[in-house]
Order: structure tokens, then C-alpha cells, then sequence
């Protein structure tokens, strides 16, 4: 019986799985901002952002990645989410 290689804890490039899990999200809202409220599709499309907060949650450490930070955000706010984008860009190393 051959025995299964090792595979790694996380992606080999983490920022790029967490931008494709923004750009799925970014749609499923707009699905379900469509759609009828509660209906098939609605439910389905919230399960799908469930489980894409789920896995960031899990690729970042933090739960609450993708929400918005609003207009009164302070600047340890806007610091934070700069560098999220930085992180996503690459230009920062994702943690290990």
C-alpha cells in the first residue's frame, strides 16, 4: 500500500485562497441581496458565506476578517484593515 505524502497546515499561498474567498463572498451577497428574502436560493447563498467565514476564520485567526469596519472607524480600526489589504496583496507575510 503506498502511503499518502505530507501535505501542509495551509495553503501554499494563503493571501491568494483569502482573495478568491473575498471575491466568492462579494457575490454570494449580491445573490442573496437579489433574491427573494428566505427563499431556496437566499439560504443556500448564506450557507456558502457561512462556511467562507468559517475556513478565513481559520486561514487568518480572525472571525471577524471580512466585516466592514464603518465610517466611525478609529485608527487602530483603519490600521488593521490596511493591513489585511496589504496581507492579501503580499506585501505582508501571512502568518504561519
Amino acid at each position: 500500500m503506498s502511503r499518502r505524502p505530507y501535505r501542509p497546515e495551509m495553503p501554499d499561498d494563503p493571501a491568494a485562497a483569502v482573495r478568491s474567498l473575498r471575491a466568492c463572498r462579494d457575490v454570494m451577497i449580491g445573490i442573496s441581496n437579489r433574491v427573494r428574502i428566505n427563499g431556496p436560493v437566499y439560504q443556500q447563498a448564506h450557507l456558502v458565506l457561512t462556511a467562507i467565514d468559517a475556513l478565513v476564520t481559520e486561514l487568518t485567526g480572525d472571525r471577524e476578517y471580512f466585516w466592514s469596519i464603518g465610517s466611525g472607524a478609529t485608527p487602530d480600526q483603519c490600521k488593521a484593515q490596511e493591513e489585511k489589504a496589504a496581507r492579501e496583496r503580499g506585501g505582508i507575510p501571512w502568518r504561519k
